[in-house]
């Protein structure tokens, strides 16, 4: 059998298309199992991971940037502190969960909760301190939701580095 120029170049780019994709296939792969190393129980929540990683970056940045008293630099520690803590329990499920069944489930779907809960507590801290930094005469006012603190601590550090 004679196989023809045009036959062997679209062999070649049919070949090559099929290991691009391999090669894609098995990086969202690994990169998945990284994320889950420690939780293959159950899938992690990619919400919940950036609205902790964005409370991160606005502590990191209150303590890189800004000048304060040491009483708010401690203050901002223990929150960095806290944060950490709350990302390694989030990450990490006991394997023993899995053999529980509903009783599992229900037992991350509970610990979730409370560690959402923790995240609002750390977030409305922060905006608390933001709001001692703004020196703003009025009351504080804890807000209800992650999303919604965060995105009032970024109006504060919006205002603070203009």
């Amino acid at each position: 059998m004679h196989y023809s120029a045009f036959s062997r170049l679209r062999d070649i780019l049919l070949l090559c298309a099929l290991f691009f994709l391999v090669k894609i296939a098995i990086e969202r792969t690994t990169s998945f199992l990284n994320d889950h190393q420690k939780s293959i129980v159950h899938e992690l929540d990619r919400t919940f991971l950036d609205q902790l990683y964005t409370a991160q970056r606005q502590v990191h940045f209150l303590q890189e940037h800004m000048v304060h008293s040491d009483k708010i630099a401690h203050a901002l520690t223990d929150i960095k502190d806290r944060l950490n803590v709350i990302e390694e329990q989030y990450k990490t499920n006991s394997p023993g969960v899995m053999l529980l069944g509903p009783i599992g489930s229900a037992a991350i779907v509970t610990k979730e909760e409370k560690l959402q809960q923790k995240l609002l507590t750390a977030v409305n801290d922060v905006s608390r301190i933001l709001h001692i930094i703004n020196d703003n005469q009025n009351q504080f006012i804890r807000a209800e939701t992650i999303n919604i603190a965060l995105d009032n601590n970024k109006q504060f550090l919006t205002k603070i580095t203009v």
